[in-house]
């Protein structure tokens, strides 16, 4: 008797099946849950007092130090604020080594992110206790020149940064597209630099080459590393979470060196080892399946990691919003619909003659170059099969059952199916392994 593997799915708010024969399923990626820290605080006060890669953060303060604090990560801002209250008790820290809450700037470091409910995560009681900044890009006036790349990256950096005694930075690792990870010197490029900045260092992903869950085989993060180098970054926290947010591990140190450290413990918390699939499946997660340009960012480029070079890969997500929400589309941070309709080299030449949001247009070139790459189905409701098409999907359909029986009769009855079916509010970020 032949056994099926039952998953259920948000779809739309209605709970919909995905099934999938038992015997042909060769992995599932998940997240690897650690509980969370019994006392997070304490384990960030002895990550500061025992830093990788540089002296303890109180040999670098003096009374009077002016200190540039900088966050700017989801995750993080509702840990430091209205959440843990962790921001408070750093400030206390700064406090007993002779640094004022007058002498602290709270810049918040969100790039080209629009991020209007910042305040609210970081909370009233952060916000009133020191000078508080959220970076803007686009403000040249603001930033202050420091040097370029020996990628002939500009780097234009924010003032309050720049001008600061010493510059602590608090962020959270995980997979990214844009710099392979997140954390470490990625708090200063995009974070808190220049619009110019952001534009020169994101054409890079331009180049052939998957990123994600890249570090030093990364282009773009190491010209990242270097904008923070130049800016100062004196010192860098960065924190690992479970599936419900919590925080399961500290780092702290130069920004490099920490960063490098924490991955091996976020490479078991994010990716699954396999061999590579047949088949695979994506599905999105709630949050993330109504509208098409949220469902495949990340979830497109961590399937091409895990896939034969002659896979199929067959996306899930209702889309029952269409291309993408009318908020979105107003500020432009996912990008127009009709970009996918370019080819990666049409897309490129919109890059560099920066053409529309430069963060949107570097998520669609991931994106294509992937369609480009792979044969990708789609199973949807809210996308047209014609529009699909045009987008690069070879398939579309409405039914599951569909797309996974053309896949099969493709690659044949045993063909070796992956599963990535995306829970919790951080699992998004789950890919198969890799090293560099």
């Amino acid at each position: 008797m032949n056994m099926v593997k039952k998953y259920t799915v948000n779809w739309n708010g209605e709970p919909r099946l995905l099934i999938i024969p038992g015997e042909n399923i060769a992995a599932e990626v998940a997240m690897t849950d650690f509980p969370p820290l019994s006392d997070t605080w304490q384990a960030m006060a002895e990550a500061l007092e025992n830093p990788v890669g540089c002296a303890p953060l109180s040999q670098m303060l003096k009374p009077g130090s002016q200190v540039a604090l900088l966050t700017g990560d989801r995750i993080t801002d509702v840990m430091l604020g209205a959440r843990d209250h962790l921001g408070l008790e750093l400030l206390d820290y700064l406090n007993r080594r002779g640094v004022r809450d007058e002498d602290v700037t709270l810049v918040y470091a969100g790039g080209a992110h629009a991020n209007p409910d910042w305040e609210n995560r970081l909370g009233r009681d952060l916000l009133q206790r020191v000078r508080t900044m959220k970076h803007d890009p686009r403000d040249d006036q603001s930033q202050k020149f420091v040097g370029i790349t020996s990628r002939c990256t500009p780097v234009w950096v924010n003032r309050a940064v720049v001008d600061a005694d010493v510059r602590l930075a608090i962020g959270e690792i995980s997979p990214t597209v844009h710099g392979g990870w997140c954390g470490g010197g990625k708090i200063i490029l995009p974070g808190v630099v220049g619009m110019d900045t952001i534009q020169q260092n994101h054409h890079f992903v331009i180049k052939n080459i998957n990123t994600l869950g890249l570090a030093d085989g990364n282009h773009m993060r190491l010209d990242m590393e270097e904008a923070a180098r130049l800016a100062g970054l004196d010192m860098k926290v960065d924190v690992l979470v479970n599936s419900n947010g919590q925080i399961v591990d500290v780092y702290a140190g130069d920004f490099v060196a920490e960063h490098r450290a924490a991955l091996g413990r976020a490479r078991e918390i994010w990716m699954t080892r396999m061999e590579p699939a047949d088949i695979f499946v994506v599905y999105p997660g709630e949050g993330f399946e109504r509208h098409l340009s949220s469902s495949f960012w990340i979830r497109l480029e961590g399937a091409d990691v895990g896939l034969k070079s002659d896979g199929i890969i067959i996306l899930v997500a209702s889309a029952a919003g269409g291309w993408a929400s009318d908020t979105a589309i107003a500020q432009d941070m996912t990008g127009r619909a009709e970009m996918l309709r370019m080819s990666t080299e049409e897309l490129a030449r919109s890059m560099v003659r920066k053409e529309g949001n430069i963060r949107s247009s570097a998520m669609l070139y991931s994106a294509k170059r992937v369609l480009e790459k792979r044969r990708v189905f789609l199973v949807c409701d809210g996308i047209e099969a014609q529009d699909a098409r045009e987008f690069g999907f070879q398939h579309c359909t409405r039914r599951f059952e569909e797309a996974l029986g053309t896949a099969l009769e493709d690659r044949g009855k045993d063909a070796r199916i992956a599963v990535n079916i995306q829970k919790g509010p951080v699992g998004w970020r789950t890919m198969p392994w890799r090293e560099g």
